[in-house]
């Protein structure tokens, strides 16, 4: 979920398995820009490692930029 659908709906995660190693991804269309995303796993919010992040507190989120 993010700012690109105003956090409302958020995407299907498709499980890639290599070895040990369980990867999810999705494919999405985004114009160019900054957008703030999280991901809600077993009903709990995280934040990817792969991402910088921005905000504070409990409005912490990953920044994603598409050039």
């Amino acid at each position: 979920m993010g700012t690109f659908d105003g956090w409302s709906q958020g995407e299907h995660l498709s499980p890639e398995y290599t070895g040990s190693f369980t990867r999810f991804s999705t494919t999405l269309m985004l114009r160019p820009g900054r957008y703030e995303i999280k991901f809600l796993v077993d009903g709990l919010w995280q934040l990817s490692p792969e991402f910088p992040t921005v905000g504070e507190g409990f409005m912490v989120n990953n920044l994603l930029i598409v050039e």
